[in-house]
């Protein structure tokens, strides 16, 4: 999609992924090897009482699943930040994670052949609880042939 063809309020349904013990397991020995992102036991002792997702992995699994659609391919520049990240509850293995994303704002550039869109995302587990929300901020390109 174009920078054109975005329209404020537009809202995409994202498929939902199957979060795993191994993945969590994974992502936490690469990226964020807190304890009670590796170990059982000591996520015991915790609030949540096991083991759970790191909030990157999160976004990271959620805004990957919408890459993967590749709704956005032929426009997308480069993501060029991120705003209001939040983490509202944990995941956890065998959650489902699905998402929306929402055009919130589209402002085209007066003098290049492109624009910032923000995106709206907001993620919930198989119970609708909301597990993460994110303004995503993107250059995307005018359409070249109009």
């Amino acid at each position: 999609m174009y920078l054109e063809d975005y329209f404020v309020g537009q809202t995409f349904n994202i498929d939902a992924v199957k979060i795993t013990e191994e993945h969590i397991l994974e992502h936490a020995k690469k990226y964020d090897p807190r304890p009670f992102h590796l170990d059982k036991s000591v996520a015991k002792k915790t609030r949540f009482k096991k083991l759970f997702a790191s909030g990157l992995m999160t976004l990271n699994v959620c805004w990957g699943e919408w890459v993967k659609t590749k709704i956005d391919e032929k426009g997308v520049i480069a993501g060029i930040g991120m705003d209001n990240i939040r983490w509202l509850a944990p995941v956890f293995a065998d959650d489902e994670l699905h998402s929306t994303l929402t055009v919130s704002e589209i402002t085209p550039s007066e003098k290049n052949p492109h624009g910032v869109v923000k995106f709206d995302m907001v993620s919930m587990n198989q119970n609708d609880e909301i597990v993460l929300t994110l303004t995503a901020i993107v250059l995307i390109a005018k359409n070249p042939s109009i």
